[in-house]
């Protein structure tokens, strides 16, 4: 019998180079010693990009889970824009057998390969061929792609709005409007967001401008409303590649935020959680300068704040929430045309007390504790363990479809012989 295959398309750990992303990060590696960068380098080799599920002990489990159930391993391994392209390539030839796929590489809107992270514009070709004769293990590939590109929208949401902007010779211009100036589209969609904050109480002294393809905060930026459509003509948009042909950029009311709560969720079921949000920037800066909450003294605070204006408890609150994480996931799961696997919802609670989903997750999100030496909810042998039970479910499902099973085709053969007889006696 011939053995199921799982291919596993990975990032390799020592053939990147760690630079800095922000000007502190530059500052303080410059400062370094020869030997304290040469440290730094090897950490990075082993501290993943994107998310905690690209470690190589994650995927090695993969593997050995796999063997144990009778799969054949394929690894694919990932060190530059060639290796990728390869892939692809190997995917439309038939060079890459037919099977299972674990695709552990995210896509973003920089021009540079850095480990897990390569640019959209190669990224979903080849994902796309891989996807067209393989069973996607994970991540869910429809919903990475809304994921990354931030182009979905859901109940839950913040007021919010959707601005698809595509590449023209003349400049970018919003998708299915090219004929006219962006700052007018801009200024009309920010008349639509201020009537949709309005309608849920909301001020419209901030907006939150945020890029799709990615992630961190690093390309979410607050601005006041009238200095938007100035933002994203005169930074945002010329400051993309131009191998870039397509992005989506997300306008939404600011919140006042008390803190967010991260939520992991397995086959629908509500798992790990714990508070941790972005603190809150300055007006014109990426929410990611203003650094993280620490997730104990967040909670604390969440569990104070609550009391104190709502006399609830935290308990109260975060069932309250698991409600809403429960609509997202179904949301997603309507996008998906069938339930994720592994999903993480991260709502804002308001400091009026009310609930918004902040993101959903299938692909990039970190599993809660992932910063902390504890037992993870789910852990990685849970997930590892559903993955490949999953796919090979699959698998069994698409041969049944393509190739009927022996008894069926035997009953077939007596049925199509009997009718023969009959025509010869008749």
């Amino acid at each position: 019998m011939v053995k199921p295959i799982l291919h596993i398309v990975y990032s390799t750990e020592k053939q990147w180079t760690w630079y800095p992303q922000t000007k502190k990060q530059e500052v303080e590696f410059k400062a370094m010693s020869t030997k304290k960068k040469k440290d730094h380098q090897k950490t990075w080799d082993r501290v993943p990009h994107c998310c905690d599920m690209t470690k190589p002990y994650f995927r090695t489990y993969m593997a050995s889970e796999a063997r144990s159930k009778g799969f054949e391993v394929v690894w694919w391994p990932i060190h530059g824009r060639d290796s990728l392209m390869a892939v692809g390539e190997a995917a439309r030839s038939g060079k890459m057998a037919p099977g299972s796929v674990a695709f552990f590489l995210h896509a973003w809107s920089k021009p540079s390969y850095e480990k897990e992270c390569v640019p959209a514009w190669d990224y979903y070709p080849v994902l796309n061929a891989v996807m067209a004769k393989n069973d996607m293990l994970y991540p869910h590939p429809q919903l990475d792609q809304m994921h990354s590109e931030k182009r979905y929208l859901s109940s839950l949401m913040p007021p919010t709005r959707l601005l698809h902007f595509v590449r023209q010779p003349n400049g970018w211009k919003v998708k299915g409007k090219v004929d006219k100036r962006v700052s007018a589209i801009v200024a009309e969609e920010m008349k639509k967001l201020q009537a949709k904050a309005s309608a849920k109480g909301l001020a419209f002294d901030d907006v939150m401008v945020k890029q799709g393809l990615s992630w961190g905060g690093f390309a979410v930026t607050r601005m006041a409303p009238g200095s938007v459509s100035e933002f994203m003509t005169q930074k945002l948009l010329p400051s993309l590649p131009e191998e870039a042909q397509k992005i989506t950029i997300l306008l939404q009311a600011k919140l006042d935020i008390v803190s967010e709560l991260r939520w992991c969720m397995v086959d629908g079921e509500l798992r790990g959680r714990e508070w941790k949000s972005l603190n809150e920037p300055k007006r014109g800066e990426a929410a990611e300068g203003a650094g993280y909450q620490n997730q104990f003294k967040a909670k604390k605070m969440v569990a104070d704040f609550v009391k104190k204006s709502f006399n609830m408890s935290l308990d109260d609150v975060e069932t309250q929430i698991g409600v809403s994480c429960k609509k997202a996931y179904a949301e997603a799961a309507a996008d998906a045309g069938e339930p994720p696997l592994y999903m993480r919802i991260d709502m804002l609670l308001d400091k009026k007390g009310r609930h918004w989903l902040g993101e959903r997750e299938s692909w990039g999100a970190d599993l809660i504790g992932n910063d902390l030496f504890i037992k993870k909810d789910p852990c990685y042998s849970e997930l590892v363990t559903k993955m490949i039970a999953r796919t090979k479910r699959h698998l069994k499902e698409t041969r049944k479809r393509v190739h009927p099973s022996r008894s069926a085709s035997k009953v077939q053969a007596t049925s199509a012989l009997r009718s023969s007889k009959r025509r010869r006696i008749e």
